[in-house]
């Protein structure tokens, strides 16, 4: 008797919060019965309403904490430092409440104004200087990137030569709004003859005026070079009454009140390159990097030949030219691509087809050239030098000099050059592997030839057989992050209860491989898409009420939803014979849906490979693609071609799919592409799982959503065939259907799919048998037993309290902040504190 070959398969429905998982047993080729299968539910890596990791918010709050705990370090050591100088008295070191004596030494804003032209005492002095560590006013960051020359007299009048007030002097828009709040301040302390901050602030009258001068003054927004003007006023006229105000006195006071940390360099966060694993990835604003990236960029470019039908790469000297476009831009669109090679505006090329509007250039050399003309002048070797010196001469002072004495540059280019930011990050790959690439890229080989051609080769990696899996790579993305992290969890369970998997087959949830803008984009479309059906349920209901005679009913069919659509984005008329459409014929046997694509040989049952036409031409086209049935009447073509020009930019998927033909559709194996989805996530997770040994392939949901009709699984947990999402037993379910879906099964709806479009008859009217018989009833039984497994939270963490403005004052106690909101009573604005404020509340 011959024993039956055993295997396990798992399926595994990945998503944003959960994993659905069924594991399922096959003997000799066929399912035979499910071992188990179950729900894993977690918290979602993301906030609900928008995809920004968790810790954002507690992010921004913990660098908040680091402001206000730094300003009091700061403050605390400027009180210190003018004890120790007889400049404040000494009982204010241990004194619990300091405040007290500081308010009986005068107003900081009367005494700042009285310091420019009279006499202050000691301790009046130490209290001017004690309030200037407090607010010091806003930094560019072009000014912190100065470093050490933040100082130097020749860089201050560059900065103001280049307008650094000047709101549009940037290109952040945070920083442009402070800077246009600075600039109207500084306009306004003009316009009232005050000569500093502390004096215009004095200025203002108003009752009980040293409280209002700080609500007034508190939200003005004021520029590190005030307190510095201030700062130098104060102690001209100081020091002529105050002999123990020294040079080295007003260093220390600079320096702490002034002192800014300089940005964090990362050396030992940069990778290892992915061919040169001894060496560190380069530098991106390296100019090999530059070259590096274009060229890739131009030796893949293609252009689409309508009458050819076919991608054309760009001959040598359309690569020439492209190349003196790159090399003299940071960005390059694609109309300037088209210009510069004199092709028509309409024009496509293949790196347009993932949404991509312009390609980067020379970024560095662009950068370079605008504070330094004379960077073309110099050759190839010497511009490379240049480059090395900006990017390894850390310390702003010593590059000055560099520039000024050994590239003989005068001292205001020097200084202009000293503040460029160069483009940040770093490439996956080492200098050293760049160099042995370039000449081959600049051959017009693309990467994958050029990389054999250096040398470097595709050798399959040897991947060492686990039994279980470790802790995941590191992702950048949070949502992926807390995914593999889970789905590591789950399958090291499983092993443990079942043994390793044969196979494991995954679908994996849309969100997972989109960043914020995509995701973005995805609820925009989902919102506009409910808005077409919304919108199609009730003209469906008008045609109904005024033509009896159609029979329609009183709710459409989700095919004729999709026909309200495909309607619309075809301009009312037939995707083939472009005649019009009117809207009551529409909901009519006239019209049918139509796949661009066949069916059988695309397995292609998108939105972008569907059209709605006259019955008629959808009869003549058949099986065959748009350009094979039409391509060869040039009349007929061209009539198409006009229409579909006018067809909306989201349609451009679309529209390629009409210069297709059947030899093309082969040769992208669409069998395959359903099997081994490339998104991202999918990757990651096929990289993650291949250390088991298992036979990994992923599939697309839609697959799986017409997979659960056809065997009637919706109704289930439900009580319509739509699915129940409220119920977590639908991960499980869809599991149970991914564990199924093989090549065998692709081919079984590839022979359903030649039926369908010779019978011309819908998907939902088609029919697959399940795995076994009884597939549907031993699922039922298994998910009435299921117990959903949610995460346990092992640790208390999180905020205690919500976040207040929590402080204690003396008789009173703890008193928090509230906001003014509708909810405000007179009950609850007695219980405010200040006179002033309760009184106006």
């Amino acid at each position: 008797m011959v024993k039956k070959e055993r295997r396990m398969i798992l399926g595994l429905d990945l998503g944003t919060n959960s994993i659905g998982w069924a594991l399922l047993e096959e003997r000799d080729g066929e399912l035979q019965k499910i071992i188990d299968l179950g729900s894993r539910i977690f918290p979602k890596a993301v906030e609900e309403k928008t995809p920004t990791p968790k810790n954002a918010k507690r992010r921004g709050a913990r660098l908040a904490r680091r402001v206000i705990q730094r300003r009091a370090r700061r403050k605390q050591r400027m009180l210190n430092f003018l004890i120790s100088l007889e400049l404040l008295p000494e009982t204010l070191s241990n004194h619990p409440q300091p405040e007290i004596i500081l308010n009986q030494l005068g107003d900081p804003y009367l005494l700042r104004a009285k310091a420019l032209d009279h006499p202050l005492s000691a301790h009046e002095l130490g209290r001017v200087f004690l309030h200037l560590v407090q607010r010091r006013g806003f930094l560019s960051n072009r000014k912190t990137l100065l470093g050490d020359l933040v100082d130097d007299p020749d860089v201050l009048a560059v900065l103001h030569e280049m307008g650094e007030d000047d709101p549009d002097s940037t290109s952040d828009k945070e920083e442009g709004a402070f800077k246009k709040d600075i600039s109207e301040l500084k306009a306004t302390i003009r316009e009232s003859g005050s000569r500093t901050l502390g004096e215009y602030l004095a200025s203002i009258e108003a009752p009980n005026c040293r409280r209002n001068r700080i609500r007034e003054g508190g939200h003005l927004r004021t520029d590190r070079q005030m307190y510095r003007d201030e700062l130098e006023l104060i102690w001209q006229q100081q020091i002529q009454h105050h002999s123990k105000l020294t040079e080295e006195i007003k260093e220390e006071l600079e320096e702490i009140i002034f002192y800014q940390r300089p940005l964090k360099l990362k050396a030992d966060r940069v990778g290892k390159c992915s061919l040169e694993p001894r060496n560190n990835r380069c530098r991106i604003a390296r100019l090999e990097a530059q070259r590096f990236r274009y060229l890739q960029d131009i030796n893949h470019l293609k252009y689409l030949d309508h009458y050819q039908n076919d991608w054309i790469s760009l001959n040598h000297e359309a690569r020439t030219t492209l190349i003196t476009l790159f090399e003299s831009r940071a960005t390059v669109t694609f109309p300037q691509i088209r210009k510069a090679l004199g092709m028509d505006r309409k024009t496509e090329f293949n790196l347009e087809q993932g949404g991509n509007k312009k390609l980067k250039g020379n970024v560095t050399a662009q950068t370079i050239r605008e504070p330094f003309p004379q960077w073309d002048d110099l050759d190839n070797e010497q511009q490379h030098q240049l480059i090395e010196d900006l990017l390894t001469i850390q310390k702003k002072s010593t590059l000055k000099k560099r520039l000024i004495q050994h590239w003989n540059i005068p001292a205001e280019t020097a200084i202009r050059l000293c503040m460029v930011e160069l483009e940040p990050g770093h490439t996956s790959l080492s200098l050293k592997a760049i160099n042995r690439l370039l000449p081959h890229l600049q051959e017009g080989l693309i990467y994958s030839d050029a990389r054999q051609a250096a040398g470097y080769g595709y050798e399959q990696e040897t991947v060492e057989t686990v039994d279980r899996l470790p802790l995941p790579p590191e992702i950048p993305n949070p949502i992926v992050q807390k995914g593999l992290h889970e789905l590591r969890r789950l399958v090291n369970a499983i092993i443990a209860e079942y043994g390793k998997p044969d196979a494991i087959r995954i679908e994996m949830a849309r969100e997972l491989e989109m960043n914020n803008k995509r995701y973005k984009d995805f609820t925009r479309q989902q919102k506009r898409n409910t808005q077409a059906n919304e919108e199609a349920t009730e003209r469906f209901r008008e045609i109904g009420s005024r033509n009896p005679h159609l029979q329609l009913r009183h709710y459409p069919s989700h095919s004729d939803k999709l026909k309200y659509r495909l309607w619309s984005d075809q301009e009312q008329r037939c995707a083939y014979s472009n005649r019009t459409i009117n809207l009551t014929t529409l909901f009519t046997a006239e019209i049918e849906i139509d796949h661009i694509l066949p069916f059988s040989q695309s397995l292609d049952d998108s939105y972008m490979n569907k059209v709605v036409c006259y019955a008629g031409e959808n009869r003549y086209k058949g099986q065959r693609t748009p350009i094979d049935t039409w391509g060869s009447d040039e009349e007929r073509w061209n009539q198409i071609t006009q229409s579909l020009s006018h067809w909306a930019a989201k349609l451009k998927s679309k529209r390629n799919r009409f210069y297709m033909t059947e030899a093309q559709v082969e040769q992208r194996d669409f069998l395959n592409s359903q099997l081994n989805d490339t998104r991202y996530i999918s990757r990651v997770a096929l990289e993650y799982l291949k250390p088991l040994g298992a036979d990994i392939t992923t599939c697309k949901g839609a697959t799986t959503a017409q997979i659960r009709h056809w065997w009637g699984l919706n109704s289930l947990i439900g009580k319509t065939d739509q699915k129940e999402r409220t119920d977590h037993r639908h991960h499980a379910i869809d599991a149970a259907v991914i564990a199924t879906i093989d090549r065998r099964f692709y081919n079984a709806i590839t022979g359903l799919a030649k039926e369908m479009e010779r019978s011309h008859i819908s998907m939902d009217e088609l029919h697959l048998d399940p795995p076994w018989e009884h597939f549907r009833s031993d699922l039922e039984k298994r998910l009435d037993t299921v117990i959903i497994a949610h995460t346990p939270q092992r640790k208390l963490s999180g905020a205690l309290h919500e976040e207040t403005g929590v402080g204690f004052i003396e008789g009173k106690g703890c008193v928090e902040r509230k906001n003014l909101s509708p909810e405000m009573t007179p009950k609850r604005a007695e219980k405010i504190i200040d006179d002033t404020v309760r009184q106006l509340v």
